[in-house]
């Protein structure tokens, strides 16, 4: 059997780390389809591998002791490059595995039957396989059986990918690809944690449009939307690393600035959004609301936090200011 690597191997790749499974820990969901499988066809050794670019590594293990090999040791790379399930009744005895560590040293495999895992996408990423110290035949059914243990496992995967992007979702406004309020709050959270280690300040900013409903009943949905997006856009290109924009509603954004010169930043950049959108006749101009919570003082709840720049952003909007702050 020679080594068949997917023609579109970095495709294959690519597919494997967006299911983010790599150095995971264990998951009872896995162990079980490995357990039934190893204990349906009596083997002492199994596993369910996902094949790396240079490593195996076991998701789930029976027998095995170790959570991965180099590839040039796995038995699983060649499977992923074969149609169906692969099965070798004697390792010792084939040219392409005789060499592998695995068949020379510990565990001294002999028999191996694997069947690749294939996601939504078509890649096989990995396998499931069975190993004994001992040839062994191993039936049409029994080929049957094991790909039908390897569906199992590629549901979980779908099923792992599909939940993890319902979340995704929940975190990324889809029409401005700024974070959700649920992922800014989340934000603001953990900036105030480590704000309290450093001793620095954080400010959070609250913008909001002015006549956007206006906008939208005269030119319609789609001209409002491409001004959402032109506003997301335009604060996201003004960060730097470590700040962050969201979007609140329907016409509110949020920011974030964090480090020794948070204040600084939030004026610099509250004074750029000022001249990209400015408040005249014909345009849609924004008010900002600043909140610094200074180094010194008591934390406050990220909702409260959000709620005095809210206040902020009234003030400024009320008396025509462009940007009000306000400090803790």
């Amino acid at each position: 059997m020679a080594v068949a690597l997917d023609p579109r191997e970095e495709e294959r790749l690519a597919d494997l780390h967006d299911l983010r499974l790599l150095d995971t820990p264990r998951e009872p969901q896995f162990d079980r389809i490995m357990g039934l499988a190893a204990q349906h066809f009596s083997a002492p050794y199994g596993s369910i591998t996902l094949v790396d670019r240079d490593r195996q590594w076991f998701k789930a293990t029976v027998g095995f002791r170790h959570s991965e090999d180099p590839r040039q040791d796995s038995i699983c790379a060649l499977v992923i490059g074969q149609p169906g399930v692969t099965v070798i009744e004697d390792a010792a005895r084939l040219d392409a595995t005789a060499h592998m560590r695995g068949v020379t040293h510990e565990p001294h495999i002999r028999f191996y039957a694997g069947a690749p895992v294939v996601t939504e996408t078509g890649h096989a990423v990995g396998t499931i396989c069975v190993i004994d110290q001992e040839p062994r035949p191993f039936t049409a059914a029994d080929r049957t059986t094991l790909s039908n243990f390897a569906e199992l496992v590629a549901s979980e995967l779908h099923l792992r990918r599909l939940t993890r992007r319902l979340y995704d979702q929940t975190l990324r406004d889809d029409l401005t690809g700024l974070a959700t309020r649920r992922a800014f709050m989340r934000a603001v959270f953990l900036a105030q944690q480590e704000a309290a280690v450093t001793q620095t300040p954080v400010v959070v900013g609250l913008l909001d449009l002015h006549q956007f409903g206006a906008l939208n009943a005269t030119h319609g949905p789609a001209a409002g939307d491409a001004l959402l997006r032109r506003v997301g856009q335009t604060a996201q290109s003004l960060l730097r690393s470590g700040e962050q924009a969201g979007r609140l509603k329907a016409d509110q954004f949020t920011l974030l600035f964090t480090g020794p010169d948070a204040l600084l930043r939030a004026q610099q950049v509250s004074a750029e959004l000022l001249v990209a959108f400015p408040d005249r006749p014909g345009s849609v101009g924004l008010s900002l609301g600043l909140v610094e919570v200074p180094p010194h003082v008591e934390r406050p709840d990220p909702d409260d936090l959000l709620s005095y720049a809210d206040q902020a952003m009234y003030i400024a909007k009320k008396g025509g200011l462009g940007v009000m702050r306000l400090s803790l």
